[in-house]
């Protein structure tokens, strides 16, 4: 028993590794084009050309840019997704206005998510050869993320609390299909929000003469 309890949790922990290898695959090859090409942007007195380059946040937040700006098209199956979902409710009758309402909404989060995360390769390239301008971006990006998390929150904790708001099928259908990845998404850009906060404040005090 307990070792068929056990192979599951086996399973799940090998396929997370995988999919976070798999997954850490462009934005390293990404970072690793440009790095190399901004380090002349980071050149101070006495430096080498083996010693010179972005500090260790800058370098981590600007590949954390590109591992969750690769999901900007596959991120796109989630609004797809939630319109199959609001159809389907449509035909069948199985969904009242809160629930197509509920859908809806999920969908509208993951197509902002998705057209957020296109902007933040861009932005991981800008952090590398430190550009200053990224303040505004990390504070945008912080206030939509939460908005969107609190968002995502709100629908599910209300799918659940109202038992009779949405079909138990539909429900937990939303809930890993839409839900889960929302709020996982947006508490990662929350952490990327900060990084890059911190990251533009040091820019700042470096371009202060």
């Amino acid at each position: 028993m307990v070792a068929a309890s056990a192979l599951p949790v086996g399973l799940v922990v090998v396929a997370l590794a995988l999919a976070g290898i798999l997954g850490a695959i462009v934005p390293t090859g990404v970072y690793l084009y440009v790095e190399p090409r901004g380090r002349r942007q980071w050149a101070v007195p006495g430096d080498t050309s083996r010693t010179r380059r972005a500090p260790l946040l800058v370098r981590f937040t600007a590949w954390a840019s590109f591992f969750l700006g690769q999901a900007a098209l596959p991120w796109l199956l989630l609004p797809v997704a939630a319109a199959v979902l609001v159809q389907l409710q449509i035909r069948l009758g199985a969904g009242g206005p809160t629930a197509l309402g509920i859908t809806a909404l999920l969908g509208m989060a993951a197509l902002a998510q998705a057209l957020f995360a296109a902007r933040l390769l861009p932005l991981g390239v800008r952090l590398l050869v430190g550009d200053v301008g990224v303040a505004p971006r990390a504070r945008r990006l912080g206030g939509v993320s939460a908005v969107i998390l609190a968002g995502a929150l709100g629908a599910g904790a209300a799918m659940y609390v109202l038992p009779g708001l949405v079909h138990p099928v539909l429900r937990a259908t939303l809930a890993w299909a839409l839900v889960r990845p929302i709020v996982a998404f947006a508490l990662a850009s929350l952490v990327h929000a900060f990084l890059l906060h911190r990251c533009a404040r040091w820019l700042a005090l470096r371009g202060r003469p």
